[in-house]
């Protein structure tokens, strides 16, 4: 299967939240059921960041102008890395990358110790205290293997959201980018083509990657930290089987007497001398 990606155009978002609602519904995930469990944030979006029941939102980003103002929306979700913190750093194999390149999760290995959660530079994968275990978008794997788009592109009425051959969608955003220069976009930017190895979605940025919340030249240093460490452990580890080997070895033939203690004396004496 070939490599693809979700392209995701902000300049043509309107913030509807259709693939939000559409996230939620194809994975089955639970949302409060009465007003009084919503938080009043006096802003329009909702939630405000990502839970183990919503793996994508829309982030809203208000700029005020002279007159009115700038409305600079993000999709907030898994960007899918070739080079995924996540799966670097998680020690049972959870975490896994697709034929197509998605980075998804298998709860049914997890154990919950969040190395992913804090390794990624994104702050995307999130622990659920209830199952112990990390949730973030798979991309709708069960979708696209039967060469479906994801819950999300299908939903979007604008074409915000494409998905397709990796490689057409990063061709496609530099074209898009170009387009809007000209429009007069000065800022505007292609993200995800190499960051991290190349991403698996790709953002247009209409107005700089800053203005919509993305992280320039993200790093996993903390991943690099751990991956150090596993040549480390099993060194660890091969040593104390070797010290308990010697241990073994020293003490093969030794013998401890019985001895039992002499309340007269305040001693401790052989049993074969206790008469």
């Amino acid at each position: 299967m070939a490599e693809t990606a979700i392209l995701y155009d902000s300049s043509k978002c309107t913030a509807c939240k259709g693939c939000q609602v559409a996230c939620k519904q194809w994975n089955q995930l639970p949302s409060p059921l009465v007003a009084e469990e919503y938080e009043f944030t006096k802003s329009f979006q909702s939630p405000l960041d990502n839970t183990p029941d919503n793996w994508l939102i829309i982030n809203f980003s208000e700029v005020n102008k002279e007159v009115g103002i700038d409305w600079n929306f993000m999709r907030n979700a898994c960007f899918h890395c070739s080079e995924a913190a996540c799966e670097m750093a998680c020690p049972v194999g959870a975490i896994t990358k697709a034929a197509n390149g998605a980075v998804v999760i298998d709860q049914a290995k997890c154990i919950g110790c969040r190395y992913c959660v804090a390794s990624c530079p994104f702050g995307v994968p999130r622990w659920n205290e209830a199952t112990n275990t990390t949730f973030k978008c798979w991309q709708c794997q069960d979708r696209t293997s039967a060469e479906r788009a994801p819950a999300c592109v299908g939903t979007c009425p604008t074409g915000a959201l494409v998905f397709g051959d990796r490689g057409e969608m990063v061709a496609a955003a530099s074209e898009r980018t170009a387009q809007l220069k000209e429009l007069g976009f000065a800022n505007a930017e292609v993200y995800g083509e190499s960051e991290l190895g190349g991403l698996h979605t790709i953002v247009v940025a209409h107005r700089g990657l800053e203005a919509h919340g993305l992280v320039r030249d993200p790093r996993i240093s903390l991943t690099n930290f751990w991956q150090a460490l596993k040549p480390l452990g099993g060194l660890a580890a091969a040593a104390t089987v070797a010290g308990l080997g010697f241990s073994y070895f020293m003490a093969r033939n030794y013998s401890r007497e019985d001895v039992v203690y002499d309340e007269v004396n305040d001693t401790l004496v052989n049993k074969t001398e206790v008469k």
